[in-house]
């Protein structure tokens, strides 16, 4: 019974997220500019909710039964037991901190981001900079905070939320490796590329257009649009849960390849989330846990999916009949892009 507590417990927390996401997209996306901060702050105090019912006192009574559970009726199963570790988890990240610094971490965060996307054109460092700090303050107050019961440096203790087991010393000795012979192959593929003839693509790219590219694009690379959307943000970015994925890219009208890129990257992440495990979705063993595979995804679908010959082959009568023929929009120099 203990594990069935559990799980209808994280359930809850599942759900919290969720609202915590769309309100989220919703103010990257469609929230008036007056909205932001009783956003900001209705986002803090979900933050808090979500925190404090994760510190319920009954989890611990709950986890050590769970785990002393050995007869038959009770004994968990093996993926009931990986399920178990990973609700700890998100347990013992939560009782790292207190209440108080979550939300007003959760706070800053939400009043830097919208300032950013109001000062961003006018490139007002100067207005911006005082937010950004206030949000560093607090960042390394939970920094601090982890570090001390996790046991490790600051950095590692933040690393372990994005990429458990992950450590800087390991990501140190990898990127001194890369550095060695990464300047010498840039050089080489300048070189090999100095004789290609590339052709940019010309013309007005009218938003409406590049958005109807943008959805064909995703329905070939199979995006289920019955569990997601895509909208328009200052920034792309996906969001959501698996359920309900929000994603988003930006449009510039000079520039055709801005807004298609980023819906395809967009779209990685999307269908890596759509991807999750069904019967696992709302506990935590069931959603991402790692950045970097998360990360990987999304840049597959750009950089592999995006770039291979058949993909482009689909990719270039696509163009034309959204912007018409011109020589850019031949397969073989899109390919060169």
């Amino acid at each position: 019974m203990s594990y069935t507590a559990l799980s209808q417990h994280f359930q809850q927390q599942y759900h919290l997220q969720h609202i915590a996401a769309i309100c989220g997209w919703d103010q990257a996306t469609m929230m008036p500019a007056g909205g932001s901060q009783a956003r900001a702050e209705a986002m803090s105090t979900l933050a808090v909710l979500s925190h404090q019912q994760l510190q319920d006192p009954r989890l611990a009574d709950w986890f050590a039964a769970a785990e002393s559970s050995t007869n038959t009726e009770q004994a968990l199963t093996a993926e009931q037991k990986v399920s178990l570790q990973a609700m700890q988890r998100q347990w013992r990240d939560a009782t790292m901190l207190p209440s108080d610094l979550v939300g007003a971490f959760s706070l800053a965060g939400s009043r830097c981001e919208h300032a950013w996307r109001s000062l961003r054109p006018a490139n007002d460092w100067a207005g911006f900079l005082p937010l950004f700090e206030e949000v560093l303050n607090l960042s390394r107050q939970v920094a601090a905070a982890r570090a001390e019961v996790l046991g490790l440096s600051r950095y590692d203790s933040l690393l372990e939320q994005f990429e458990p087991g992950m450590r800087t010393a390991t990501l140190d000795s990898l990127f001194d490796g890369v550095k060695q012979w990464l300047p010498s192959l840039i050089t080489e593929v300048q070189a090999k590329q100095t004789g290609d003839r590339v052709l940019q693509p010309q013309g007005f790219f009218a938003t409406a257009q590049q958005k109807a590219l943008g959805l064909e694009v995703m329905q070939l690379l199979g995006f289920d649009f019955n569990h997601g959307r895509l909208d328009v943000s200052v920034h792309p970015f996906c969001g959501g849960v698996s359920e309900d994925v929000r994603l988003t890219t930006r449009y510039d009208e000079q520039d055709v390849a801005q807004a298609l890129m980023g819906v395809i990257h967009e779209t990685g992440h999307a269908r890596y989330e759509q991807g999750l495990p069904a019967q696992w979705r709302s506990l935590p063993v069931g959603q991402a846990r790692s950045m970097g595979v998360h990360e990987s995804q999304s840049l597959f679908f750009e950089m592999q999916l995006a770039r291979h010959p058949a993909f482009i082959a689909k990719l270039a009568p696509m163009l034309v009949q959204q912007f018409g023929e011109q020589p850019a929009f031949s397969a073989d120099n899109l390919s060169k892009l």
